[in-house]
C-alpha cells in the first residue's frame, strides 16, 4: 500500500511540474499555435470548456502520466544509465507512442493538421522535462538497492 501511495504521489507532482512547465514561454510556443488552431476551427475543436471539461481533461492528462511513469517503474532496472538516462529513454518510447497515435489520428480524421504538429510539437518539448523531473524524483520517492547496482552502470 505505502509503495502505490508514493507511486501516486509522484505521479501527482509529475502532473504539477507539467503544468507549471505550461506557464513558461518555451511551451506557449507549441500552445498558442494550438489553441489558435482550436478556436479558428469551432466546428471540431471545443474552445468553451466547462468545469467537468476541465476536470475531464486534467483525469486524462494525468492518466496518461501515470502510464509513462508505470511503464518506467517497470523498465528502469532493466536499462543502462544514469536514472536520468534512463527516465529519458523510457520518456523517449511514450514519446514515441503519442506522436505515432496523433499522426494516425492525424491521417484519418479531417480536422485541421497543424492541430496535430502543434500538439507532436509541444509533447516533443514536455516528454524531456517530465522524464527529467522522473529521473530526479524517482529515488527519492523509492529508494531501493536496484539504483545503484548494476543497472545504474
Amino acid at each position: 500500500m505505502a509503495t502505490t501511495l508514493k507511486f501516486l504521489a509522484l505521479v501527482i507532482l509529475l502532473n504539477i511540474i507539467r503544468y507549471a512547465y505550461a506557464f513558461l514561454p518555451v511551451e506557449q510556443l507549441a500552445t498558442f499555435p494550438m489553441f489558435a488552431v482550436m478556436g479558428e476551427n469551432p466546428s471540431y475543436f471545443n474552445a468553451d470548456f466547462t468545469t467537468m471539461d476541465w476536470a475531464t481533461s486534467f483525469f486524462y492528462n494525468f492518466m496518461m502520466w501515470l502510464t509513462c511513469t508505470w511503464v518506467f517503474l517497470l523498465m528502469q532496472a532493466q536499462l543502462k544509465g544514469h536514472i536520468i538516462v534512463r527516465a529519458l529513454k523510457v520518456y523517449g518510447l511514450m514519446f514515441l507512442m503519442f506522436a505515432s497515435i496523433s499522426a494516425i489520428y492525424m491521417n484519418h480524421y479531417s480536422h485541421p493538421k497543424e492541430f496535430y504538429y502543434y500538439s507532436i510539437l509541444d509533447a516533443l518539448l514536455v516528454f524531456p522535462v517530465v522524464a527529467i523531473a522522473t529521473g530526479l524524483m524517482y529515488p527519492v520517492f523509492f529508494k531501493t538497492e536496484k539504483l545503484v547496482t548494476e543497472s545504474t552502470k
